[in-house]
């Protein structure tokens, strides 16, 4: 499959769909964590523990139903099974990804901002769910560097992408403050716009490494 026709399977939209309305649910319980805990310890530690781990559940449930055709694939073993093959997959998953998000957190300045992580955190999952399906594939060499065109095709797309979904995710969090009478909602549905903006940058990689079974 092309990128085009990546993004326009069901299986991604559907993903694209639910992880923009599990975003858009979860702006009111963000709202009122922020109002109730205040300037406090126990706010630290929802921005640097609970959001992110929230956020990482996010990009697994997005990843899950994207698959296979996140790889350029129209059949393939299930996404479960390829879990269920061992039993600290899942958990290996989840920690990478948690990782992922809780030490961008900490950096200065970017770290700030939350939505710089989603395509650092589904390149990476897109890695490690390709070495499972590979290995159930029977393929034993893989490749992770699609090759230097590639990498600047990805790092241009996702500069552009990030931009205009920055602009458009802060004009929409304005209508969602002024519609449901909360605040900075921009953050959160940032992360919608962010990913959707920058799937074609994040597709080029997964299905760079979807060709490997071709």
């Amino acid at each position: 499959m092309s990128i085009i026709q990546i993004m326009l399977s069901a299986d991604f939209l559907t993903a694209l769909f639910v992880y923009a309305l599990l975003i858009l649910l979860t702006l009111p319980c963000f709202h009122k964590i922020h109002r109730v805990l205040g300037n406090s310890v126990l706010e630290w530690g929802w921005e640097h523990i609970a959001a992110p781990l929230l956020r990482t559940l996010l990009m697994i449930v997005f990843i899950s139903l994207s698959y296979p055709a996140i790889f350029g694939l129209s059949e393939a073993p299930a996404f479960s099974e390829l879990l269920l093959d061992s039993d600290n997959r899942f958990t290996l998953l989840l920690n990478f990804l948690f990782l992922i998000t809780l030490l961008f957190t900490l950096l200065p300045v970017i770290g700030e901002r939350n939505e710089l992580v989603l395509p650092i955190q589904a390149i990476v999952a897109c890695s490690l769910l390709f070495s499972w399906l590979a290995r159930a594939k029977g393929l034993t060499e893989i490749k992770y560097w699609p090759g230097m065109a590639t990498i600047i095709c990805i790092s241009v797309l996702a500069l552009v992408s990030y931009c205009l979904s920055i602009r458009l995710s802060y004009k929409f969090g304005e209508i969602v403050d002024r519609r449901f009478n909360v605040s900075d909602s921009a953050a959160l549905t940032s992360q919608a716009f962010v990913l959707f903006a920058q799937s074609p940058a994040i597709l080029l990689y997964s299905a760079a490494l979807g060709r490997q079974l071709a």
